[in-house]
């Protein structure tokens, strides 16, 4: 099938985007592309507009400042497997990162794509969650704002961005010295959607003592389903209870029932082990 008609622009800057978002009702977003273009072929998506942002070339950057990793939304996911800041400390991103698909899918989706689409099984939304990332975006009528990603998922496919703003980056806090961060996940076929996955983020104190522990499940829920286990270190009794999947094509709701704690077991107690190797 073919989509609808369309109107396609190319700015060449954050500020010419967002002046095209704010203009043109029903305008999206073109970044990577892989998603949205086929919710246009079976029209299931019909923009009137596409806003092409890849030649907004201030989007395309990995920095680190103020002891932050910033990441430009149009930063490629395959680059995350390859920056050395982010392989420096922040590990968890290039886990998560392995399980999209294959290298020639992440050199065409986005940062800044994967979370704006918000779908249920995102493994970079899993791992924005579990670093307690911050989302930036813009907009040419209400200027910039900060989302915490652990409010920034409301639903499947569903965020909290508003109509007219751009996701320009999304910021991840210094990790601690004694940290560790873990990825676990199982899908049907190698490289397909995730039936659960599980990313888990450990600080210690300074006497090796868990600090704080946070996991995070996708693919049973439908926003990334955040747990602070802090208080069920070691046993972890209890770390699978409150969420209720769903049935769907990759997997039913008993599965993901059985199989979500286990995932998050794993990736607590590999990212424990961890921090205290660092």
């Amino acid at each position: 099938m073919k989509p609808p008609p369309f109107e396609y622009h190319a700015p060449e800057s954050i500020e010419e985007a967002l002046s095209l978002l704010a203009g043109v009702d029903g305008a999206r977003v073109l970044a990577g592309g892989q998603s949205l273009l086929q919710l246009m072929k079976f029209r299931r998506a019909k923009p009137s507009t596409l806003v092409d942002i890849n030649g907004v070339g201030e989007l395309d950057a990995i920095e680190q400042r103020d002891g932050e990793l910033r990441i430009g939304a149009l930063v490629r996911q395959q680059r995350l497997l390859e920056d050395e800041l982010v392989a420096r400390s922040w590990q968890l991103l290039r886990e998560a990162t392995r399980f999209v698909g294959y290298a020639e899918t992440r050199r065409r989706g986005t940062v800044g794509g994967s979370l704006a689409f918000a779908a249920p099984w995102a493994e970079l939304c899993a791992a924005t969650v579990a670093l307690d990332a911050t989302i930036d975006v813009r907009s040419a009528n209400h200027g910039s704002r900060s989302i915490p990603a652990r409010s920034f998922f409301r639903g499947p496919y569903e965020t909290a961005l508003e109509a007219g703003e751009l996701i320009t980056g999304v910021r991840f806090p210094a990790r601690s010295r004694r940290s560790g961060a873990s990825f676990h996940e199982v899908s049907a076929r190698y490289r397909d959607y995730a039936q659960a996955a599980a990313a888990a983020v450990v600080d210690l104190d300074d006497a090796g003592e868990c600090a704080s522990a946070a996991v995070v499940l996708v693919g049973v829920a439908r926003t990334p389903w955040l747990v602070d286990v802090t208080a069920m270190v070691p046993s972890l009794d209890g770390i699978g209870d409150g969420f209720e999947p769903e049935d769907d094509v990759e997997a039913s709701a008993e599965y993901r029932r059985r199989v979500a704690p286990v995932l998050a077991r794993r990736a607590v107690q590999e990212a424990f082990e961890r921090a205290r190797a660092a």
